[in-house]
């Protein structure tokens, strides 16, 4: 049951997350609607964040 609850929880969390996000883009200024978009771009697309995070290049990669 602890598993349940665990995932339960985090599922809640992440609603709460969206809908405040949400909130933000109707009716935050012009910096807080941008900001939010980009979080929930990268909630609602964790593969693609994910890629692009792979394909950039760290210091080390860039100075060899």
């Amino acid at each position: 049951m602890g598993v349940f609850s665990f995932e339960q929880n985090r599922q809640y969390a992440v609603r709460t997350e969206v809908l405040a996000l949400i909130t933000l883009v109707e009716y935050g200024n012009l910096e807080q609607k941008h900001n939010a978009l980009k979080q929930l771009m990268v909630i609602a697309y964790p593969l693609a964040t994910a890629e692009k995070i792979n394909e950039q290049k760290t210091l080390e990669e860039v100075s060899n």
